[in-house]
């Protein structure tokens, strides 16, 4: 069963994730993960820090976004956050899950775009 979950209540690597994202913080993001997670975005896998690394260099300056948090939920040891995307990237508005799964230590091991 999915417990909600409002933003304040989310682990601190969602908040630097999302943080890090909006302030293109590449090094701030890459930090969040472990070295053998894996990444979901856009129909690709990246897998280790390596691929993560070149996946947030190659994306995290796309796009300027404006994030609106709409709702958050815990299920199956799955955190979710779903955020209403505004910016200048086509279709220019958006309404999009992440989906994260961390180690014991907050750390991201899994993260999928939904």
């Amino acid at each position: 069963m999915s417990k909600a979950l409002e933003y304040d209540e989310m682990p601190a690597a969602v908040h630097g994730f999302v943080d890090g994202w909006q302030s293109h913080d590449a090094e701030k993001v890459e930090a969040l993960f472990t070295d053998w997670a894996v990444v979901s975005d856009e129909g690709r896998t990246h897998r280790g820090r390596d691929e993560i690394r070149a996946w947030i260099r190659e994306s995290i300056d796309l796009f300027t976004t404006t994030l609106t948090f709409l709702r958050g939920r815990e299920d199956k040891g799955m955190l979710g956050a779903t955020f209403r995307l505004e910016g200048d990237f086509p279709g220019g508005v958006v309404q999009l899950e992440y989906r994260f799964r961390l180690d014991e230590e907050g750390r991201i091991v899994q993260l999928d775009f939904a």
